[in-house]
């Protein structure tokens, strides 16, 4: 079968974001049922805001970048943008989510098997590693995402 491995990995990113992964959670139903307010709220005992992670997440265009030849380097700022500097509607940041996802695939679609093991660039570990990296490092923050949101509804029932 042709691009097997890679067909596997693009089939692992769909399923990331649909309740036909692993933990059986749709990550774009969490994410829909945010509000800016929610998304901005400053949680005790959590280091940052959920839109801050979801901010974080979308650096994973850095990824795309590299897949496309571009060596991209973020700033500190991009990686985690302070609370009190994001400037983006709740809706933006989810919409930004979902673009990344469906440009890595574009991007993937490109490819084949026999790249996968090529460096995505000089110097740096394989477009294999940065893919699963990349779906390791999504799934760990939607986690996040996914506690904090429970978080909230249970100070919410509490009546906080």
């Amino acid at each position: 079968m042709k691009n097997f491995e890679l067909n596997r990995i693009i089939d692992q990113i769909e399923r990331l974001y649909s309740n036909n992964n692993w933990v059986g959670i749709n990550i774009y139903e969490v994410l829909d049922k945010i509000t800016d307010d929610t998304a901005n709220l400053q949680l005790p005992n959590f280091n940052h805001t959920i839109h801050q992670i979801a901010r974080h997440l979308i650096t994973d265009f850095v990824v795309i970048k590299r897949l496309q030849g571009i060596d991209y380097k973020l700033t500190e700022e991009e990686n985690w943008i302070p609370a009190d500097k994001i400037n983006f509607k709740w809706t933006d940041t989810v919409n930004a989510i979902k673009e990344n996802k469906n440009q890595i695939i574009r991007e993937l679609q490109n490819l084949s098997d026999e790249s996968l093991d090529k460096p995505i660039l000089k110097d740096l570990s394989s477009i294999y590693i940065n893919l699963h990296g990349y779906i390791q490092h999504s799934y760990y923050h939607f986690g996040q995402i996914v506690l904090m949101t429970k978080f909230i509804e249970k100070l919410e029932d509490l009546g906080y």
